[in-house]
């Protein structure tokens, strides 16, 4: 006789940010929490990623195209799952500018946002016959190109991200779906903008949603006023 399985049914529901789809699931097991440590070992974001992505279609009773979703859907599902799955507060370490003591902040896991615009202006005009049309990158897009998506401010990150948002060029006479052409044709694309383009993309980029909690403290070794944000899914990881 087999042994009988246990937490196998899913028991809690949660919807998706960016479709509004509602979804079941079962709190994460030893055996894909093993993995997630593992990847986390690693360091590489995009490792972190992908190994979250399998737990979430381990742990949703729904098939779920996972690599078609916004990448900030992917950060909030599987902190609802990590929610239900190890408790509602996680401890972060943060580092004093002043002292350099690491200090313990405890972050409930409920108070991080999520802040979806109501509406987007998609289309940035580039000059007077020229716009290109934007959309949020997938999570098949960012797992796949290398980017690591929780050092924004790094030049080739930015620059690969904006590839990724490009969607259409739209010109007087026609529409160019940038899926019908390669990487070094949008790579000189982009490299052909000037400043006040590229800084246009870049503010819009920089408005893609992501989870964040705003913080501040004072360190338990010198008494300093902390004052930052966390931001990103490896930020609420463990």
């Amino acid at each position: 006789m087999a042994l009988p399985k246990i937490n196998s049914s899913p028991k809690y529901e949660m919807t998706i940010p960016s479709t509004g789809e509602s979804v079941r699931f079962r709190p994460f097991l030893i055996k894909e929490e093993k993995s997630m440590l593992i990847a986390a070992e690693s360091g590489e974001s995009n490792t972190i990623l992908k190994s979250i992505a399998d737990t979430l279609e381990a742990c949703i009773d729904k098939d779920i195209k996972m690599n078609e979703l916004a990448t900030f859907d992917i950060e909030y599902m599987f902190l609802q799952l990590r929610s239900k799955s190890v408790g509602e507060t996680t401890s972060v370490g943060i580092t004093c500018p002043s002292c350099k003591n690491n200090n313990e902040l405890k972050v409930n896991i409920n108070e991080i946002e999520l802040n979806l615009p109501e509406s987007t202006n998609d289309t940035i005009k580039l000059t007077d016959d020229i716009s290109v049309e934007l959309g949020y990158p997938t999570f098949g897009d960012i797992s796949n190109s290398g980017i690591d998506t929780d050092n924004m401010s790094g030049v080739e990150n930015l620059f690969n991200m904006i590839q990724y948002c490009f969607k259409t060029v739209i010109t007087e006479e026609e529409q160019f779906n940038l899926k019908d052409h390669s990487k070094e044709e949008i790579t000189a694309f982009v490299e052909s903008l000037d400043s006040k383009q590229f800084n246009n993309v870049r503010n819009w980029i920089e408005k893609i949603p992501r989870l964040q909690k705003d913080f501040e403290f004072n360190c338990t070794e010198c008494n300093h006023m902390i004052k930052d944000k966390l931001e990103g899914m490896t930020s609420f990881l463990y």
